[in-house]
């Protein structure tokens, strides 16, 4: 076997690993969604050691009813659009929760009421909202059209290859 033949066969594998990673990636952030939980990217660290900075938390929106010790992510609508805050349920009080995130010292400001609730925490993936944060939809989109490109070109570059092997 030529040293062309093998680099083209190593230059191969690599794409179909880069392109099975991707697939995997996708399917961690997508596979979710199908029942009802949502990834949001934890921007603070409120809720260490629980859930660091930079992680990506599932947040199951199908299950709203929470009770105390749980964490949940709600929703506060401002003037400048949505903030959600991911943070554990101290109390319930009234049909609204206290909330508290993990490493701050008092109770949130505002008790949140049942409609401001998205759902409950099941999952984190750690420092994958550094990634993810960085990926927009035209940066997804590149980046499947390069995968796309990469793996035609493998394939072409092992065709020709086969066919000088065979002569």
């Amino acid at each position: 076997m030529g040293k062309v033949h093998r680099l083209t066969k190593l230059f191969g594998r690599t794409v179909q690993a880069l392109t099975l990673l991707a697939f995997l990636t996708a399917a961690v952030f997508m596979i979710p969604g199908l029942f009802g939980i949502r990834p949001y990217i934890v921007l603070s660290g409120s809720m260490e050691p629980a859930i660091h900075t930079g992680a990506v938390a599932f947040i199951d929106t199908r299950d709203r009813d929470c009770e105390p010790g749980e964490i949940v992510t709600y929703r506060l609508s401002g003037k400048d659009g949505d903030v959600f805050v991911t943070h554990r349920v101290e109390a319930v009080s009234g049909g609204v929760y206290i909330t508290k995130g993990d490493a701050n010292q008092v109770s949130d400001l505002s008790p949140v009421r049942q409609d401001q609730i998205v759902g409950k925490y099941r999952f984190q993936i750690p420092f994958a909202g550094y990634l993810a944060g960085r990926w927009d939809r035209r940066a997804f989109l590149a980046a499947a059209l390069w995968i796309g490109l990469l793996n035609g070109m493998a394939a072409a570059m092992e065709a020709a290859s086969s066919e000088r092997s065979m002569e």
